[in-house]
Formats: C-alpha cells, sequence, structure tokens
C-alpha cells in the first residue's frame, strides 16, 4: 500500500511540473500553405526544412525572430531567398545575424519577416 501511494505521489509531482514549449514545427504566417520543420541549431547557424504543398513554385526566404516568453527578440537568422517546387520541400541553412544558435533553443515563439 505504501509502494503504490509512493508512485502515485511521484507521477503526481511529475505531471505538475512547470512544462516548457518547444519550436518543433508549424504553419508560415503569411505564406499560404508553407509549414516548417525540422529544425536544428549550431553556433553559427541554424538548419531548417520549408514544405510547400500547394501546385505552385514558391520563391521563399526571410528572417527568422526567436522570441522569448515575453515576446522579445532573443535571435534572428536570415534565410537567402529559394525556389521551393511545388508538393515538395527543401532544407534551406541560415545564419544568425543576431544572438546565437544556443540562444534561438531557448526560444517560446518563432515569427517571420519577408
Amino acid at each position: 500500500m505504501k509502494k503504490v501511494f509512493a508512485v502515485t505521489v511521484l507521477i503526481l509531482a511529475l505531471l505538475a511540473g512547470v512544462s516548457e514549449a518547444l519550436i518543433r514545427d508549424g504553419a508560415i504566417r503569411g505564406k499560404n500553405g508553407l509549414s516548417f520543420s525540422a529544425i536544428s541549431y549550431t553556433f553559427k547557424g541554424v538548419s531548417v526544412t520549408i514544405r510547400n504543398p500547394s501546385k505552385y513554385n514558391v520563391n521563399f526566404g526571410g528572417t527568422m525572430l526567436f522570441l522569448d516568453k515575453n515576446y522579445r527578440v532573443i535571435a534572428k537568422a536570415e534565410i537567402l531567398t529559394a525556389k521551393i517546387k511545388r508538393r515538395s520541400s527543401r532544407r534551406y541553412n541560415g545564419f544568425f545575424s543576431y544572438g546565437t544558435g544556443e540562444e534561438a533553443k531557448a526560444a517560446k515563439y518563432l515569427e517571420w519577416e519577408f
């Protein structure tokens, strides 16, 4: 009986902990149909996959803004413009113009500027 109680308390304590948001994938606001996934960070740059499910070729590029929980910019990554063919995805490599990959990993939100 004591073991069941101890396990129950442990599970409740783990579930009651503070959760952190992770940026893994999502839609790109301002670009209909485009979405991003598979973000990986290095100290100097970022790598991200952009998916284009539409039937049109699209030019894509811009700035990724990494924001903290108070919506302050903690890092900026620049992605050069390139074409994504219809119904495909493309891996983009960007470089940080402000901040580093370590700071970008701590971001809670991601915004795009075009």
